[in-house]
């Protein structure tokens, strides 16, 4: 068993009923939930690197995206292109870990100097 007991199907689903009772105009993407439509990949063409957000939100022109990341292999070139796309958009970035990798996601922020990605914890 992992660090945490919690599958990022379940934390998805805690985000998205947190989310949808705070706001009723919000488009909500995943490829966790079924009852859900799928989010476009998005791709950088420089290194053709392509990513599905875990979850992504749309409301008035602004994205959001949470990356659930429950493993301590964390990829800085993805959040790198997914904190972007999203400040772009006028949105923000989240990532989410459980709450013994709060260090070293802290620490890859910093090493990849790394913006627009908010930081949130599921407690273990």
């Amino acid at each position: 068993m992992g660090i945490t007991s919690l599958t990022k199907e379940q934390i998805a689903q805690t985000i998205i009923s947190q989310l949808e009772e705070q706001t009723d105009d919000l488009l909500i993407e995943t490829r966790l939930l079924k009852k859900y439509n799928s989010p476009a990949k998005i791709v950088q063409r420089s290194n053709q690197a392509e990513y599905y957000p875990d979850i992504l939100t749309s409301e008035k022109g602004e994205i959001n995206i949470y990356e659930i990341e429950l493993n301590s292999h964390m990829n800085a070139d993805k959040w790198k292109i997914l904190s972007l796309y999203t400040k772009l958009r006028r949105g923000e970035f989240y990532v989410v870990v459980p709450e013994p990798y709060i260090s070293k996601a802290e620490q890859l922020i910093i090493e990849n100097d790394l913006r627009n990605i908010k930081l949130l914890f599921v407690p273990n």
